[in-house]
C-alpha cells in the first residue's frame, strides 16, 4: 500500500477559470510527494484531464449553472434550487470517495459541499464577499460565510491589503481568517517566453452557455470587418477542431499548457472574459487586453470595472461590444502589475495542509 498522502482537489463546472488555477495547486502537492485525484465535471474535467492525463479523475454532480439573464438577480432566483441540490449530491458523493479512495484531504475550489468531519479541509475562493446587487447581497452572502465556515481553511488567490487584484471580493470575514496566496495562474513565470507576435489579435472566450456562443458570434462578426491576423480559441473542452474562417481568422476549439501559452505569447492584445482566473494569468504574462464581462455575472462586471478604474484594462459591455473602438483605447492603458504571483506561499502553505493530513 502507497503511503503518499492522497488530496482530492475539485474545482467548480463554472465556465474553466476554476480549474485552469488550480493547476498550479496540483502541481505544487505533487512536489511535496501527494498523489493528487481530480474531481469535477464537464468542460472542467476535460480541462484537466488534457492537463492531466496520468491523474486519477473521479465526477461530481454538476451544478449546470446558465446566464440566460443579464440580471443576476433572477439567474440566482431561478437557479438557486438547483445548486443547493448539487451542493447536497456533492457532499453525499464526496463521504462515499474519502472512504472509497482512502483520501486524506479535499481542497474545494468554490464547490461548496465538499466539507468534511473526516479529513483536513480547504476552501478556495477571491470572493469572500458575492457582488450581488441590492436585497439578494445580505441572505446570499450569510450562506457563502456559513458554507465557507464549515471548511478548516481557506485559501484566498490574492495578496492581502490594498493593491490586491480583486478589491473588497476578497476582504476577510469575521469568523475565518484567510490564508492569502498570491495570484495563481495555470502557467509557469519560468515557461513564459518572449516570442515575437504572430496574431494582432486573440478571442480567448470561456464561461457557461450560451452567453458563450453569444460573445463568440458577437466578435466574429466584427473581425471579419477588420484587416488583422486574429486567432480564435472557442474553449469548448469536449472538441478538437482547427480551422480557418478566412484568410485571416484562425480558430481552436481549445487549447491548454504549452500551447496555449505559446499562441498568447505570440498575440499583440487578448479579448477575453473578465474572470478572475483570466486575470492572473494575464497579470503572470504581461498582456494588453480588452475585456468583456460576462451578462449576469456581477463579479466580473465588478472586476472589469476595478480594472478600468485603475487604469490597467478597458472593458466593453457585450451588448455593446466595438473593437475598433476597444483596440483604439489600449494605448490609454497600463496592464497589470507583474508582482501579484508569489510561488513561495503556495509551496509553504501545501505543506502546512498536508501536516493535518493523517
Amino acid at each position: 500500500m502507497s503511503l503518499r498522502k492522497r488530496i482530492l482537489i475539485a474545482p467548480l463546472d463554472w465556465g474553466l477559470g476554476h480549474a485552469s488555477r488550480c493547476v498550479p495547486i496540483v502541481r505544487a502537492f505533487q512536489d511535496q510527494g501527494a498523489e493528487v485525484i481530480l474531481a469535477t465535471n464537464g468542460r472542467a474535467l476535460k480541462y484537466l484531464k488534457s492537463v492531466f492525463p496520468d491523474l486519477e479523475t473521479v465526477k461530481l454532480p454538476a451544478y449546470d449553472i446558465h446566464y440566460r439573464s443579464n440580471s443576476m438577480v433572477w439567474n440566482m432566483v431561478l437557479q438557486g434550487g438547483k445548486i443547493m441540490r448539487a451542493i447536497y449530491r456533492e457532499h453525499q458523493v464526496l463521504k462515499q470517495l474519502i472512504t472509497v479512495k482512502g483520501i486524506n484531504g479535499v481542497l474545494s475550489d468554490n464547490r461548496f459541499g465538499c466539507f468534511s468531519d473526516q479529513v483536513y479541509t480547504a476552501f478556495i475562493t477571491h470572493q469572500l464577499h458575492i457582488a450581488l446587487p441590492g436585497l439578494l447581497s445580505k441572505p446570499v452572502n450569510f450562506i457563502n460565510h456559513q458554507l465557507i465556515c464549515k471548511y478548516n481553511t481557506c485559501w484566498v488567490p490574492d495578496m492581502e491589503g490594498e493593491g490586491n487584484l480583486s478589491g473588497h471580493l476578497s476582504r476577510p470575514i469575521s469568523k475565518k481568517t484567510p490564508q492569502y496566496m498570491g495570484c495563481l495562474s495555470q502557467f509557469s513565470p519560468y515557461e513564459h517566453s518572449k516570442a515575437l507576435p504572430i496574431y494582432d489579435l486573440l478571442f480567448l472566450l470561456s464561461g457557461p452557455e450560451p452567453q458563450r456562443t453569444r460573445l463568440e458570434q458577437i466578435l466574429i462578426q466584427q473581425a471579419k470587418k477588420l484587416s488583422k491576423r486574429i486567432l480564435l480559441i472557442q474553449g469548448k473542452a469536449e472538441t478538437k477542431q482547427h480551422y480557418w474562417l478566412n484568410d485571416k481568422i484562425e480558430v481552436y476549439s481549445f487549447l491548454t499548457g504549452k500551447e496555449l501559452l505559446r499562441v498568447i505569447a505570440q498575440s499583440k492584445v487578448v479579448i477575453c472574459r473578465s474572470g478572475y482566473s483570466s486575470l492572473m494569468d494575464l497579470a503572470l504574462l504581461q498582456k494588453k487586453a480588452l475585456l468583456i464581462p460576462t451578462p449576469g455575472q456581477t463579479e466580473q462586471l465588478y472586476l472589469a470595472q476595478r480594472m478600468q478604474a485603475l487604469n490597467y484594462y478597458p472593458y466593453q459591455l457585450q451588448s455593446n461590444v466595438n473593437l475598433a473602438v476597444g483596440l483604439q483605447q489600449l494605448n490609454n492603458y497600463n496592464g497589470l502589475p507583474n508582482d501579484l504571483h508569489r510561488p513561495g506561499i503556495l509551496a509553504k502553505a501545501v505543506a502546512l495542509f498536508l501536516s493535518h493530513c493523517d
